[in-house]
């Protein structure tokens, strides 16, 4: 598989949360990983449509969380259990989310 993506990606792994559709309230789980600053991967139990827009409540410590807007523009089930790998695109870069979230990102913990 060739790697598409040009930014350079962080090993960092976040505690993120969203909704879907009609149920915006971020209550499904997921787990960020392989993070760069046009996108990441995420791990959760719902399946997404490619296309799809989320907003994303990431945890970037304990005390902080900021809301980004993705687009799905890929899905993988996993064959081992019941869970998808699910990548995304950033499409909302710029406000203080966003912001926040590059800052992390270049100078992780």
């Amino acid at each position: 598989m060739v790697d598409k993506r040009i930014e350079k990606r962080s090993p960092i792994e976040l505690a993120a949360s969203y909704g879907i559709g009609d149920d915006p309230r971020p209550e499904r789980e997921a787990k960020i990983s392989n993070v760069s600053s046009g996108g990441f991967c995420l791990a959760s139990d719902s399946k997404l449509r490619v296309g799809q827009e989320i907003q994303l409540a990431v945890a970037l410590d304990t005390m902080d969380e900021v809301i980004i807007t993705v687009k799905v523009v890929w899905v993988k089930k996993n064959d081992n259990n019941k869970k998808y790998t699910i990548g995304v695109q950033i499409i909302e870069k710029e406000g203080p989310g966003f912001d926040r979230f590059m800052e992390f990102y270049n100078n992780p913990l």
